[in-house]
């Protein structure tokens, strides 16, 4: 049973982004800002930092898959760098302390980086007029507000959560 709690959190996170988005309204904000929540991203961050890497890029690539089926049009953009972006941030991390502020610039990182690739994709394949300057101040910057006050929320108990769930799966 409690091998399940890790995939229904995740599968929580996931939905709670769409739910995020049709129901939070920020009251500060103009109509033309994009408060893209990237709670997913935080989580597999979370899981590659204090559980394992496998763990991290399988679910990175199980839910990025989701994400694609669900939410885009085009399969494989989210399916492909949910799963680098925590491969990449196990080795980052390897070199780096997994210190909780570093954990959380990292998963910031990823998620700037990850709405970079989003962007240029869209650019690529013509599905965006957006200029580079409406993307980082409309777009980008009030993302990255948006996932660090989260971030910040969420670090903790995720971090309790899965270093206790670590802890277990060690003792077996």
């Amino acid at each position: 049973m409690r091998r399940l709690f890790l995939p229904l959190i995740m599968l929580v996170i996931f939905i709670s982004e769409s739910i995020f988005v049709d129901l939070v309204h920020v009251p500060f904000s103009n109509n033309d800002q994009l408060f893209i929540p990237h709670f997913l991203m935080l989580a597999i961050t979370f899981v590659t930092a204090y559980v394992n890497q496998s763990y991290g890029m399988i679910y990175g690539i199980v839910f990025g898959l989701l994400f694609d089926i669900i939410y885009t049009e085009v399969i494989g953009v989210y399916l492909f760098s949910f799963g680098l972006f925590a491969y990449l941030m196990s080795k980052a991390l390897k070199i780096l302390h997994g210190n909780v502020l570093i954990v959380l610039f990292l998963g910031l990182l990823s998620i700037s980086v990850l709405e970079f690739y989003v962007y240029g994709i869209h650019l690529l394949i013509g599905t965006t007029t957006m200029s580079l300057y409406n993307f980082t101040t409309l777009r980008l910057l009030p993302t990255l507000a948006l996932n660090l006050s989260a971030g910040i929320l969420l670090i903790y108990p995720l971090k309790g959560f899965l270093t206790k769930l670590k802890i277990e799966q060690f003792d077996e």
